[in-house]
């Protein structure tokens, strides 16, 4: 898989010595998995160049996340009637190895410099969004992670940054209480923000739905309009999905 990563993030074909080089291996060990990568499918290696790039079954598999991932995504009308409704920016994230990643988003009519596109990864314990999926993920799932970001925050002099394992659950408590996530600079200083989960007909939880504006004009008490219109708007995708509160 570290092989698959390198030349999956390359994008071009790679010797066998610039795979060895990135991936920290002996030549003759990276071979060896190539040739195995390439009897799967998975690699395919140019004759006239020697070349390594992904195969046949690197598109495959590439499709058939895609085609799951479009089973999880939201309706790009209902973002847009989301954003024009409320006034803010708005965006759908999935679960991903890294924590919650963002795949579409709606901006409002009012600009905002925040660095949130399509592949944005927020960490679970500094973001609304983040304890979202904390709060309704098993711990199995979620625990390394918040373990990792833990020891990386203890660093740090951020006074929202939760310093126990027992302060995150009082947040994940939190958003189980009010059915949402919400961030008050926490991961930029002068944006607010709220999430709200949607859940699949198992009753999982399959996406999460954020807003985001500036302070200024980003109402963040729990019972704003923002607040309830995202939550309602949810539950309505929620529902749509099978799920029963």
């Amino acid at each position: 898989m570290t092989i698959v990563k390198v030349l999956s993030q390359q994008g071009l074909p790679m010797s066998l010595g610039d795979i060895a080089t990135s991936t920290g291996m002996q030549p003759a060990r990276a071979h060896r998995y190539l040739v195995s990568l390439i009897r799967s499918g998975m690699v395919q290696r140019y004759e006239h160049s020697g070349g390594y790039e992904l195969g046949p079954f690197a598109l495959e598999f590439s499709l058939a996340c895609m085609a799951k991932l479009e089973s999880l995504r939201i309706d790009p009308s209902a973002l847009r009637s989301l954003a024009m409704e409320i006034g803010e920016s708005v965006f759908t994230a999935v679960w991903s190895a890294g924590g919650p990643m963002v795949v579409d988003w709606q901006p409002s009519n009012q600009p905002i410099a925040a660095s949130t596109k399509i592949g944005t990864v927020f960490p679970i314990l500094m973001s609304s969004t983040g304890h979202v999926y904390g709060a309704y993920l098993p711990e199995a799932i979620t625990g390394s992670l918040i373990t990792k970001e833990l020891d990386e925050l203890a660093g740090t002099k951020n006074t929202q940054a939760p310093g126990s394992r027992q302060a995150v659950e009082e947040i994940f408590a939190e958003v189980r209480d009010h059915g949402l996530g919400r961030g008050i600079g926490i991961r930029l200083p002068s944006v607010s923000s709220f999430s709200a989960p949607v859940f699949d007909h198992r009753g999982r939880i399959v996406s999460a739905l954020t807003a985001f504006g500036y302070h200024e004009t980003f109402d963040s008490s729990w019972d704003s309009p923002v607040a309830q219109i995202l939550k309602a708007t949810a539950s309505a995708l929620s529902r749509q999905r099978g799920h029963t509160p």
